[in-house]
């Protein structure tokens, strides 16, 4: 499972945030880093099964697209060198914190009185 529990909690639930791949991503990526599952349809069955059992366990699982171009960059700006499965782990944590963040301001912006 690549994923990450953040330090708080949105909608009264822990947030995690789970890096997901489209198949073109997961073979770019998988050249860069393999210790990657060998398959993108390994991958995908493993994690389908990891999101329902971190909903089942109560997690709002917020899926994160792993692009190449963006991912690397946020590893180039961290200095990580050689990424693994803590870098991917990480960046799914940060790319959820964010989206967690804008729905938080969006929510205080908009108000009737």
């Amino acid at each position: 499972m690549i994923s990450e529990i953040l330090g708080f909690q949105s909608d009264n639930r822990p947030v995690m945030g789970f890096a997901w791949y489209d198949s073109g991503s997961f073979s770019a990526l998988r050249e860069a880093m393999p210790d990657m599952s060998e398959s993108y349809d390994d991958w995908r069955l493993g994690a389908q099964k990891d999101l329902k059992k971190a909903e089942q366990e109560g997690y709002r699982v917020i899926r994160i697209a792993m692009r190449p171009e963006e991912f690397f960059a946020w590893c180039r700006q961290r200095g990580i060198g050689a990424p693994g499965l803590s870098a991917r782990r990480a960046f799914a944590a940060d790319q959820a914190r964010l989206v967690v963040q804008a729905e938080r301001s969006r929510k205080k912006a908009f108000s009737f009185f």
